[in-house]
């Protein structure tokens, strides 16, 4: 049986009208689903615990973006169930990730009946207030402030909202001391950022870690050093092609597990983990997923 998960809220109920022809096609291949659709996470995380418990779900499937994939990935991480997206949110990055952002109902399904299943690289995040599993970035620094921020941004929806809460955030933010952990070494860095990548995208199709991949089970520590505010205006633009880690700021540590100490704090694929100090490990073959190439 596969439970699908829907998020209300995303894309303006496009949503739900993309769950109704998943469900049609289901209905027409013989395969046998649970609804989940609730009004709020916390609802939605109970109710998918709840039908997990009875050992029937193979698949599930989330309708939303990025921050229901997230909620999705805690209760299927280590475990035999595939996860999926159907994208109808605002950044869509691990719909990126695996290939079906754009592709329709009956794409996605024939990926998930008709190829083989991939067992992706997870990375789990953890704070002194509790741990998450992530798939794509947990940022720090500038990128989590300007995450925070944009979380709270209603109109416009995509890229434009992350671009205005960085143009606001940038006019009064200072470079955090970090202390970086990493194969028996220890850095103390100056940085404007520094984020952990598991995946290639953020934020809505940002290309933050072009060279980081699902199957390699090694995470990117990508920073940078202090820079004035003209510098990362101009470096920002080029974060969409992947181009910006050719600037001589942009650094690149890679390691399969970090420990970073630091005044700030953590988000993991858009959701608050905690404070730093955090510890952060990449898990290989935690998730059951397709990947349409």
């Amino acid at each position: 049986m596969w439970l699908l998960v829907l998020n209300q809220s995303a894309g303006k109920g496009d949503g739900l009208s993309r769950l109704v022809k998943f469900e049609s096609i289901c209905q027409v291949n013989n395969i046998a689903f649970q609804r989940v659709s609730e009004i709020d996470a916390e609802a939605t995380q109970d109710r998918i615990k709840t039908a997990l418990l009875g050992g029937s779900i193979s698949v599930v499937v989330a309708f939303g973006g990025d921050g229901l994939v997230s909620l999705c990935l805690q209760a299927v991480a280590m475990k035999q169930i595939g996860l999926m997206v159907v994208p109808t949110g605002t950044g869509n990055d691990f719909a990126r990730g695996i290939g079906v952002f754009g592709k329709s109902e009956q794409e996605i399904f024939d990926l998930i009946t008709k190829s083989q299943a991939r067992q992706i690289d997870g990375a789990k995040a953890k704070c002194l207030s509790g741990e998450r599993w992530y798939l794509q970035i947990m940022s720090t620094g500038f990128d989590a402030q300007v995450n925070a921020l944009a979380n709270q941004i209603k109109w416009p929806r995509g890229r434009a909202r992350y671009t205005i809460a960085m143009l606001i955030i940038l006019a009064k933010f200072k470079p955090i001391e970090y202390e970086i952990i990493f194969n028996d070494e220890k850095r103390i860095v100056s940085a404007m950022l520094a984020l952990v990548a598991n995946g290639v995208t953020y934020g809505g199709g940002m290309r933050i870690s072009p060279n980081s991949s699902y199957e390699d089970g090694v995470l990117d520590l990508i920073y940078i050093e202090p820079v004035s505010r003209v510098t990362l205006l101009s470096i920002f633009p080029k974060v969409f092609t992947g181009s910006h880690i050719n600037h001589p700021k942009v650094k690149i540590l890679r390691s399969n597990q970090f420990s970073m100490i630091a005044r700030t704090r953590a988000y993991a694929d858009g959701e608050l983990v905690g404070d730093l100090p955090v510890n952060v490990q990449v898990i290989p073959k935690a998730v059951t997923t397709w990947v349409l190439r």
